[in-house]
């Protein structure tokens, strides 16, 4: 589970700035709510029972203002453990 933040931080090893946290809405109903889309993939399909075709939305929205590290305080998980060899060898002398 990323580690959600409220400011844009960035990995302490390699300084890669966090990524928005994003939710999907995808279905036949149009998003009814205060998130920003981001990007909007929404199409024309028309299925088997269908007599017209209908819009799907697929859609990425975003608060505004929420941030995620996949690791912690980290990037990824090999950001994390160079960072902790960093350390322990710093520690070690």
């Amino acid at each position: 589970m990323p580690t959600i933040f409220n400011v844009q931080v960035r990995c302490p090893t390699c300084g890669k700035k966090a990524k928005k946290h994003t939710e999907s809405h995808f279905g036949r109903e149009p998003y009814q709510g205060n998130l920003m889309i981001l990007r909007d993939k929404s199409y024309m399909s028309k299925g088997a029972y269908d007599a017209y075709p209908r819009k799907v939305y697929d859609l990425t929205l975003w608060d505004g203002e929420s941030y995620e590290m996949y690791a912690g305080y980290f990037c990824t998980n090999r950001c994390a453990i160079e960072y902790a060899n960093r350390v322990e060898r710093s520690r070690r002398g």
